[in-house]
């Protein structure tokens, strides 16, 4: 068979050992799910759990918290362009919106396919604090 990453994996773990404590074999769990005799031996032997992708961890962030800056995920997510393009290649919902440079860690927001009004919320806010700061620094000066 096949490696099919991690995502992959980590659906299927609750469900194979589901299936085994139904009475199902190992090998018509595995073959039911489609993964090899020796994953699924492993995970109801409790030799080894599937380790959750972070692109799976990426996705279920942005379901959540809703848009995020690239600012605020870079801590947790310190690779999220490739997460993003990865995402992209797979046709997964995440989602990318760029904004001018100037607004550095704020010009590139992440959000999933249904949150666009959420998305221009929060960058109307973006804007009004960009605002409200210049001012208050022309303000300063004089």
């Amino acid at each position: 068979m096949i490696r099919k990453g991690r995502e992959y994996y980590s659906r299927h773990y609750e469900t194979a050992i589901e299936l085994y404590k139904k009475g199902l074999s190992i090998k018509e769990t595995a073959d039911k799910l489609r993964l090899s005799y020796s994953c699924v031996y492993h995970w109801i032997k409790g030799l080894r759990k599937p380790e959750k992708g972070n692109l799976a961890e990426f996705e279920k962030f942005l379901k959540e918290n809703g848009p995020t800056a690239a600012i605020e995920i870079e801590e947790r997510f310190p690779k999220h362009n490739e997460l993003f393009l990865t995402a992209t290649r797979r046709g997964l919902p995440v989602k990318r919106y760029v904004l001018s440079r100037k607004f550095k860690g704020f010009s590139v927001f992440y959000f999933i396919d249904g949150q666009e009004e959420e998305l221009k919320k929060r960058i109307k806010e973006l804007f009004d604090k960009y605002k409200e700061l210049r001012e208050r620094l022309i303000n300063a000066i004089k």
